[in-house]
């Protein structure tokens, strides 16, 4: 991991969002968000990859750096690492925290950054394409962020 970064508070992110989303539209805006992200989350595994052995190693490395980076807490269970399926539970998403500071809600699923990631990491992980879907959103009112992938 390169030691050159930079921050921005979550208010930050969360008044990128409302830009985009007055810019384009709120829909428009989730597709924008998730689609730079894929390529963020396969950019970041191509990074790391020469840090990790195996794929189970790969997933407590990138729960570890994202609970370092302050993304959330990441939880990955029910992991079928032959056919590339399980879920991620997420405590703390920074969207979702973004969003309640500014009090934000919605009664969909809004970590549609932190999906793209996923979905991106995930799909170079397992060298196939993955699908990650938000099943859960603590934006829409539940106790955690929960994504299956497939």
């Amino acid at each position: 991991m390169s030691k050159k970064s930079f921050s921005f508070q979550f208010v930050t992110f969360n008044d990128m969002v409302s830009a985009l989303e007055l810019i384009f539209s709120p829909s428009a805006a989730s597709v924008i968000l998730f689609t730079a992200a894929v390529k963020c989350g396969a950019q970041s595994y191509n990074r790391m990859k020469k840090e990790f052995g195996t794929k189970e190693e790969a997933l407590r490395r990138l729960s570890e750096l994202k609970r370092k980076e302050n993304w959330g807490k990441l939880t990955f269970r029910n992991v079928d690492f032959a056919n590339g399926s399980g879920k991620v539970i997420v405590a703390d998403a920074f969207e979702t925290v973004a969003r309640k500071a500014e009090g934000r809600e919605t009664s969909q699923p809004c970590c549609n950054f932190f999906r793209g990631f996923l979905t991106g990491f995930l799909s170079e992980l397992f060298e196939k394409s993955v699908t990650v879907t938000e099943e859960k959103g603590v934006g829409k009112g539940d106790e955690h962020c929960e994504f299956i992938f497939r």
